[in-house]
């Protein structure tokens, strides 16, 4: 695992002002909608989960106190490998998922969680399995560990909100893609998300990355 205070880089004696500071600069830089691109705005919102992901520790005192303590008795070096295998991983499953394949996806984002389970990887698992209709419990079920794990993350409540969607869930669907405005309000996607439920007419799949 990635250290907290070099994904923030701070030092280990930073003071919380300067770790709130710093976590405002860098969720600005990373935020994905700052990103055209898909494949740059994948990379983002993993950082932009990293970067979350270490300010909700350090800026809470017992979960700080608590994670020094395990860096003194680990000193194991981080394994890169695992962590290359979890993103290409994730990345071939995006590709299955934007094919209407989520079978496929399923796997690799299974493979993905393995190797390196974060919410991110988590929350699209969740995603892929609802999608495949066979699963759609244990879809849900991830989806909603994600969030708990991870609830800044806008992304998070937009797949939910997706999987409430395609369920025919409209009122749900609403809720969740609100619920990512509550923590980002202008995300695109949520708002794109929401306009969508008021017409309802479009291909659902085609829907997903389209964003329109």
């Amino acid at each position: 695992m990635d250290n907290l205070y070099s994904i923030l880089g701070v030092s280990n004696n930073a003071t919380q002002g300067e770790i709130k500071r710093t976590y405002i600069r860098l969720a600005q830089k990373f935020h994905p909608d700052h990103f055209t691109d898909e494949e740059e705005k994948l990379r983002a919102n993993e950082q932009f989960s990293k970067i979350t992901t270490a300010y909700r520790t350090l800026s809470d005192g017992t979960l700080r106190a608590n994670y020094d303590k395990s860096l003194e008795i680990s000193g194991k070096p981080k394994d890169d490998t695992k962590k290359v295998q979890a993103r290409n991983a994730f990345m071939r499953a995006l590709a299955f998922l934007k094919q209407n394949d989520p079978w496929r996806a399923v796997n690799l984002f299974r493979i993905a969680c393995r190797y390196d389970p974060q919410p991110l990887y988590l929350s699209y698992l969740g995603l892929s399995l609802v999608y495949t209709n066979q699963y759609r419990t244990e879809g849900f079920e991830k989806l909603k560990e994600a969030i708990k794990q991870l609830m800044f993350n806008p992304t998070l409540h937009i797949n939910l909100g997706l999987a409430y969607e395609f369920s025919g869930n409209k009122s749900e669907a609403l809720q969740a893609f609100y619920e990512a405005l509550n923590w980002d309000a202008n995300n695109k996607t949520a708002k794109n998300s929401i306009a969508r439920l008021q017409t309802h007419k479009k291909g659902f799949f085609s829907k997903l990355f389209g964003g329109g």
